[in-house]
């Protein structure tokens, strides 16, 4: 096949216009590349570039093609190399086009899994600052506490609600008493703190805070992860603290990844500005920027906002992604134990998948893209 002849049959399938034999002559045509050494560049042109000009083509042919109803999965493949990267594309949109037709079907198409798990959901535990500990997925809607001028409440939409009586405010002198806010693994929960500032707790994660902030600073401390649109307050700074890292900032929003099992943190900043300090370096962040601090150094890059935030607003969304950076997303979330058994894949994933959907339709979606595994009671098993 010349060169013409295959960018053809790529344009043809990506604007529809392919036939099932194009569709499975170009199956056949990657299929018979075996290594790197080979694809003739000569031939095919530079295969980086072409797997780039493909990853854009086809994010673009997914989002014109998007129903006001978002699908369970859109564009979600592969990248190996561009032969690989090719026939997960075609994969991925049948697999779009099919959801776009039958959304609610879509597990009647595979077999039943005996051992299932559902997605997490709005649970969390708060502890009082005398050690009473309220599981917030189980108490009633409306006040849970009084502590002097402080009333808790539970929303009927799963939020918690710090709210100062009137004619007093949510700064003090006096001696700060502190609660704790924390989401299992499986959980998830919005707080709204006694400033204003609303913060969504990704699972697993901790956010420690007072019931009435101090008057010339409000300190809170995150483990885990957690999405911040911080209330303005000029005369009294927001600081975030991470083990040894501090986020200080005035109103903003910002996410901040910091789970112990993740080899940086990362503070990804939307809107405003942050200053990031740790062991006495600190660098100022801009919107769409992302401050990733490893071993003690502060790395600023650009950030893909919209991947950062994808938790809060129900998607996992990967971008080039390893299954070992996948898996750990699903653990946290499905509140299951992975193991690997074999050879651990290589290859880089792209894609997004809803939250609200079982363990079982998320792996089948990664089992498209020739990665299998078993599902024991809370137990994922990765294998060849």
């Amino acid at each position: 096949m010349q060169k013409q002849e295959f960018l053809k049959l790529v344009d043809k399938y990506l604007n529809g216009s392919a036939s099932a034999d194009d569709e499975q002559l170009l199956l056949d045509f990657f299929e018979s590349f075996q290594s790197d050494a080979d694809w003739d560049e000569s031939l095919l042109g530079v295969k980086e570039q072409l797997e780039h000009k493909m990853l854009k083509r086809l994010q673009q042919a997914v989002q014109e093609s998007k129903e006001p109803r978002e699908p369970r999965v859109i564009g979600f493949f592969t990248l190996r190399n561009v032969a690989a990267a090719m026939v997960l594309i075609v994969i991925s949109i049948g697999v779009y086009q099919y959801l776009k037709k039958a959304p609610q079907s879509f597990t009647a198409s595979h077999k039943p899994v005996k051992h299932d798990v559902d997605p997490g959901n709005n649970k969390a535990i708060l502890t009082l600052e005398n050690g009473t500990k309220l599981v917030l997925d189980s108490v009633k809607v409306g006040n849970l506490a009084k502590k002097g001028k402080v009333n808790i409440k539970k929303s009927a939409n799963g939020q918690l609600i710090y709210i100062i009586d009137q004619d007093n405010t949510a700064i003090t002198n006096d001696p700060i008493v502190y609660n704790t806010i924390s989401t299992p693994r499986g959980g998830q929960y919005q707080v709204i703190l006694p400033d204003g500032t609303k913060v969504w707790l990704n699972a697993a994660s901790s956010l420690k805070f007072p019931t009435v902030f101090a008057r010339n600073q409000r300190n809170v401390e995150l483990t885990g992860e957690a999405y911040f649109e911080v209330k303005k307050n000029t005369a009294s700074p927001f600081v975030v603290k991470v083990n040894s890292m501090q986020v200080r900032v005035l109103g903003t929003h910002f996410n901040i990844m910091a789970y112990n099992d993740e080899p940086a943190v990362k503070t990804t900043l939307l809107q405003g500005a942050v200053k990031l300090n740790v062991d006495g370096q600190s660098n100022l962040l801009k919107p769409g920027q992302q401050g990733v601090v490893k071993k003690g150094a502060i790395q600023v890059i650009d950030a893909d906002t919209d991947q950062a935030i994808a938790w809060k607003n129900g998607f996992f969304e990967f971008k080039r992604a390893s299954i070992q950076d996948i898996m750990k997303q699903l653990s946290r979330w499905y509140d299951t134990e992975v193991v690997y058994e074999g050879k651990i894949p290589d290859d880089e994933f792209v894609g997004k998948i809803e939250r609200n959907v079982k363990l079982s339709q998320v792996l089948h979606i990664l089992e498209l893209n020739n990665v299998h595994f078993k599902i024991e009671n809370k137990k994922i098993t990765v294998i060849p």
